[in-house]
């Protein structure tokens, strides 16, 4: 690429309690290597800046001003079905762009908007003048504050689609889902890529955690909403747990629409249980190495690949899915589908029982399943996906990126904490986004300036651009004071 050519790239960064954050932090800091990008957030300070010194990160209020002053060569907008993505939506409408669709549904990115001055009209006029009367019909049902399960037909990410210079997913299912909606649209596949955990020892991780070595643990390892079948779950350990121990792992935020608490009670589980809340990426890995299966269920879908679920299928660990949506393209002989039918229940409980009784299979399914990560979905097939899209279908005379270290080094010696400066900040940044306030720069800042004042965490920005060094030195001055407790 010439020297003068750049590339802007929008995407949420943690304390944004987003798995795009996530990825895009592993991605930004192979591409930020040898690719001019300026990143743009939404005016708040990134817990940790992706690796690559010549990756500057800005506030999106200042793209407008640098683009007209140097027009960018590629806009990317790392799109998601979350309120995460409200601030960089209207911009891929006017600045068309590659947009990277992780879900092939927005409408809950669209509820989010609805708060806004003109918002409910602009949510009723889309609705009316895309599906007509029977969506108009749904929109009027929401804004009397009613959720219909209905809401998945009506994705709304037709008007983004159209706009788009080109369109990136990361499966099949998605890509003919935005051909069925936009059958003119450019889109292509990139694999979703992760680096490689290792495999950490099962008696080892529990022993971290305090947990049984003999009981039978299932776990579940991601945010909990509605769509997670977590209640179908528990109906099923209500009646396993009458024949074998067992005991039940939440590590994730569950979100206030979800009674979990109620549920347990209900299915007579408060001993069987235990919900671990947020919890960093370390536990999350010593979680699901300490379960003997894994349940990571959504239905409906919305179209999404999730990396969260291919981290648990690198942990060689069986793990149990929806038979629906992208996750029907996953190797039969690497997870367990679970139909969503009148006996999911029945199946989840079966699927259970049979690794409970024979751990030979329940040990040939993890392996085959971190095999697949491994050979499918390196984080070096991500990145080289993205290099021949932007320079086939771009046209862009970009740098090869240097070669990745794909697997994903983990250091177990650091004292296990449940709750945390981090978990607090990941809780009131998810309290925001179901609130549908992330987008709202003075009371984040509010927020962010409170959290900072209690000597809880990070809250600064420096004008408009971000001191990486400063990021570093807090984060090496908080794992001092950690190792020093």
């Amino acid at each position: 690429m010439h020297d003068e050519s750049r590339i802007a790239w929008f995407t949420p960064l943690r304390p944004v309690p987003s798995g795009i954050a996530n990825y895009n932090e592993e991605l930004l800091g192979v591409l930020g290597q040898c690719w001019p990008i300026d990143v743009f957030v939404d005016g708040y300070r990134p817990e940790s800046i992706p690796s690559g010194e010549s990756l500057p990160i800005f506030s999106a209020r200042e793209f407008g001003r640098r683009d007209a002053r140097h027009r960018y060569d590629a806009v990317v907008y790392q799109l998601g079905n979350s309120p995460a993505h409200a601030y960089m939506y209207d911009l891929a409408l006017h600045r068309p762009g590659v947009v990277v669709l992780h879900d092939t549904m927005l409408h809950h990115l669209h509820l989010s908007m609805i708060g806004r001055r003109g918002g409910a009209t602009r949510y009723r006029q889309m609705m009316g003048d895309r599906y007509g009367a029977p969506g108009l019909q749904v929109a009027e049902q929401v804004l009397r504050g009613r959720i219909p399960i209905s809401l998945f037909e009506y994705p709304l990410t037709e008007d983004v689609i159209e706009r788009a210079v080109h369109v990136i997913v990361h499966s099949e299912f998605a890509r003919t889902s935005v051909l069925e909606l936009v059958p003119k649209a450019r889109v292509s596949v990139v694999p979703m890529g992760i680096r490689l955990p290792p495999v950490i020892e099962q008696n080892a991780a529990r022993e971290a955690l305090d947990l049984d070595p003999n009981i039978f643990i299932v776990a579940s390892v991601t945010l909990v909403n509605p769509h997670k079948r977590l209640d179908v779950v528990l109906r099923s350990l209500s009646r396993l747990r009458r024949r074998r121990p067992v005991q039940l792992l939440v590590a994730g935020n569950v979100s206030p629409s979800v009674p979990l608490d109620r549920w347990i009670a209900l299915y007579g589980l408060t001993d069987v249980v235990e919900s671990l809340g947020y919890v960093d990426d370390r536990t999350a890995r010593l979680v699901a190495a300490a379960a003997d299966t894994l349940v990571n269920l959504r239905y409906p879908t919305a179209g999404e690949t999730s990396a969260s679920l291919l981290r648990l299928m690198a942990a060689a660990r069986p793990v149990l899915v929806s038979d629906t949506g992208s996750f029907q393209e996953l190797p039969d002989n690497a997870v367990a589908k679970v139909p969503v039918d009148a006996y999911e229940a029945e199946t989840i409980e079966a699927y259970l029982e049979a690794f409970a009784e024979d751990s030979d299979l329940a040990e040939q399914l993890g392996q085959n399943a971190r095999q697949f990560v491994e050979r499918e979905h390196s984080l070096d097939r991500m990145v080289i996906g993205y290099t021949q899209l932007f320079r086939e279908a771009m046209g862009l005379d970009l740098e090869e990126p240097p070669p990745v270290d794909c697997t994903e080094h983990l250091q177990l010696e650091r004292p296990f904490r449940r709750h945390g400066t981090n978990g607090l900040i990941e809780s009131t940044a998810t309290a925001l986004l179901e609130l549908g306030l992330a987008g709202h720069a003075q009371l984040s800042g509010e927020v962010a300036r409170a959290i900072a004042e209690l000597g809880l965490g990070p809250a600064k920005m420096e004008g408009d651009r971000v001191s990486a060094c400063d990021v570093e030195k807090e984060q090496m001055d908080e794992f001092r004071r950690t190792k020093s407790d």
